[in-house]
């Protein structure tokens, strides 16, 4: 047993029902405009107690470390620029509109810890809704977003190499999970209820 499952083993029997209950809340279909309201109200009400909380510090920085790594080892083994080419002059971007849509208030929440804006329009409405010209606007972004490869990368680039990227992206992966449920875990089912009561009363 490796250190992401004893700690997600803990947190799994620590949360019990209440986590039944946040990931309730949170899988609740809504607009991205609605997720990036409670995110934003989140940030408001609980961002200075999180950013002061030790535990969220220390994963906060766990992550930013890990999509360094992730970031650095797509840039070296050439998956960014195959990616970039492939936008202008190949099938176009993999950052459909629908991607979007997997991104949740908790996600976004913390990509406003970690100190980026999220876009309240698109830049193009045939897109993600936070790609911007600049790329990606999110810190931390979904699985998806992070391990995807599609066929021209597996034809084009040695499968070590991916095999090699994909190992160093799962740690991103695990350390985000483990950030995700903790900050559920700390603002807790009450504060996500009264975030979407919120969101329904400016929507």
């Amino acid at each position: 047993m490796n250190l992401f499952e004893i700690v997600y083993g803990r947190l799994r029997a620590q949360t019990g029902i209440e986590e039944c209950l946040i990931n309730t809340v949170i899988s609740d279909e809504r607009t991205i405009a609605d997720q990036i309201r409670i995110a934003l109200y989140l940030q408001e009400i609980c961002g200075q107690s999180l950013m002061q909380d030790r535990e969220v510090c220390a994963l906060l920085g766990g992550v930013n470390l890990h999509v360094e790594s992730t970031q650095s080892a797509m840039a070296s083994t050439g998956i960014v620029e195959e990616c970039a080419d492939c936008a202008v002059n190949g099938e176009g971007t993999c950052c459909g509109v629908r991607t979007g849509y997997k991104y949740g208030s908790v996600l976004l929440l913390i990509n406003l810890l970690l100190g980026r804006t999220l876009p309240s329009v698109p830049a193009d409405i045939h897109l993600c809704h936070f790609l911007t010209k600049q790329g990606c606007s999110l810190r931390a972004r979904h699985v998806i977003c992070v391990n995807f490869v599609c066929q021209r990368l597996r034809d084009i680039l040695p499968h070590d190499s991916l095999c090699n990227v994909q190992d160093i992206a799962g740690c991103e992966i695990d350390a985000l999970f483990v950030l995700e449920e903790c900050i559920k875990k700390k603002i807790g089912v009450a504060m996500l209820i009264e975030a979407r009561k919120k969101c329904d009363e400016k929507a």
